[in-house]
């Protein structure tokens, strides 16, 4: 009987495992990837409207676009959400016990995490229900309420995927020591300063 039990939990643990090497890849591929080419792509919007247009118009047209959007971006996004919410629901903080840097980014990328799927959720909905154009990014951000909802998105959603880039290394065994881990902190601070940076400065092409 305990040997049964013993390689019940076995399965269970190389399970969750496998699950979480799954969850932490498509943090990186393909959402993070997607990720940084919107930011960069969101540039054209310096270049005024018509350029803006030009570009969303460019890739509404490519053929199959929403079929390669739900199997690249929706899907993985949506199996990383779910996947998310689930650990933040059965995970435990020790952060009133033990005040580490690293306990406060636990705590930091859950609530990232939930914001940015609501985050994600209103801004798909506005742009597939709504106007996906210059127009239609302008008259999200008019309202002070919109822009702080976009500024706010905008730098938790690079937080959660520059710190899941962080995780990502020592979950795939590629930061081993305390030396390396270090290196890639700072890599990943630079990383997102540099994509907080152009993110915002995205929106304020809006205002």
């Amino acid at each position: 009987m305990s040997n049964e039990v013993g390689l019940r939990r076995a399965e269970s643990g190389s399970y969750h495992f496998l699950i979480r090497r799954v969850h932490s890849l498509l943090g990186l591929l393909p959402i993070g990837i997607f990720l940084t080419f919107h930011l960069f792509l969101n540039l054209s919007a310096r270049l005024g409207p018509g350029q803006y247009d030009k570009v969303i118009q460019t890739m509404q047209s490519v053929p199959g676009i929403f079929l390669i959007e739900m199997i690249i971006i929706f899907v993985p996004i949506i199996f990383h959400a779910v996947y998310g919410s689930w650990v933040v629901y059965t995970g435990q903080s020790n952060i009133l016990r033990y005040q580490y840097p690293r306990n406060w980014f636990y705590i930091i990328q859950r609530i990232s995490g939930i914001y940015t799927v609501i985050f994600v959720a209103v801004h798909v909905f506005a742009l597939r229900f709504g106007e996906a154009s210059f127009a239609g990014m302008q008259s999200a951000v008019a309202n002070p309420w919109g822009l702080i909802f976009y500024a706010i998105g905008v730098v938790l959603a690079i937080f959660h995927f520059t710190n899941g880039l962080w995780a990502f290394a020592i979950t795939w065994g590629i930061t081993v020591g305390p030396r390396a881990q270090q290196i890639w902190t700072y890599a990943c601070l630079a990383v997102f300063v540099l994509l907080t940076a152009i993110g915002l400065y995205d929106l304020t092409a809006f205002m």
